[in-house]
């Protein structure tokens, strides 16, 4: 087995600051992440699908195999990691199996938001690349949709909390994240077993959280909630944590 597999995962969630996250972790000198970000390594067909392997990342790039995922990483790097989201997508369901099997020590992390707020910046990034062209109220609340499917964070981690022990994943809200940073980073280095007071300048600097004010209509706002609100409990239950940052 190669030495050098990567011992931390961020699996998401989508648009929930999972880009400043890996920032901040690849910043901290005993945390080494992959150059690139989305790998998409425990994701995807058993044989290439395509033959452009610059767009692989996108289908995922199991295919190419234990070594060449291993060579992304620092074997020299106590703490070695990646963020993709995408291990989190309703659509990789094979994600969780993979993982287990290859880095079972692994120390996960997932970021969550406000949901609706989540739900809005991803109809966002789509409607700007022009795949999705349905209004916002419509697309949201399509039960069939990522939407939903992807701010139901709970539902999400199931997969992963059936085959990796609580105590490996950590949850980060990320308002909190927003407004204490350096107490939210460091809660996170200390999950991963790196000095947790360390401090650099890069934690100063702000970062994308889906543009402008949403301005969500109070009517969408409530309606999304209903339909997401057995898994907010659920998860309020599993953190042990009202997150009131959520409450209307």
């Amino acid at each position: 087995m190669p030495s050098a597999l990567p011992n931390a995962i961020v699996v998401g969630a989508m648009k929930c600051a999972t880009t400043a996250m890996h920032r901040y972790l690849d910043a901290h000198p005993q945390i080494s992440m992959s150059r690139l970000k989305e790998v998409n390594f425990f994701i995807g067909p058993e044989t290439a699908p395509h033959d452009d392997p610059e767009t692989w990342w996108r289908s995922g790039q199991w295919h190419r195999g234990v070594n060449w995922y291993a060579n992304l990483f620092d074997p020299a790097a106590p703490v070695r990691g990646e963020t993709s989201p995408g291990y989190t997508s309703p659509d990789a369901l094979e994600a969780p199996a993979r993982m287990a099997a290859l880095i079972p020590n692994a120390r996960l992390v997932y970021l969550v938001r406000h949901p609706v707020e989540r739900a809005v910046s991803q109809y966002r990034h789509h409607h700007r690349d022009g795949t999705e062209r349905r209004p916002l109220e419509e697309a949201l609340l399509d039960p069939d949709s990522h939407y939903l499917a992807r701010s139901r964070y709970h539902q999400r981690l199931v997969p992963y909390l059936e085959r990796f022990a609580v105590e490996q994943i950590l949850v980060v809200v990320q308002e909190r994240l927003l407004r204490d940073r350096g107490g939210q980073m460091g809660a996170v280095y200390r999950h991963l077993g790196v000095d947790p007071d360390w401090r650099g300048d890069v934690l100063a600097q702000e970062f994308h959280v889906g543009g402008d004010p949403l301005g969500i209509p109070t009517r969408l706002c409530e309606s999304f909630m209903d339909r997401v609100g057995d898994d907010v409990a659920t998860l309020r239950a599993l953190l042990q944590d009202d997150l009131p940052e959520w409450s209307a």
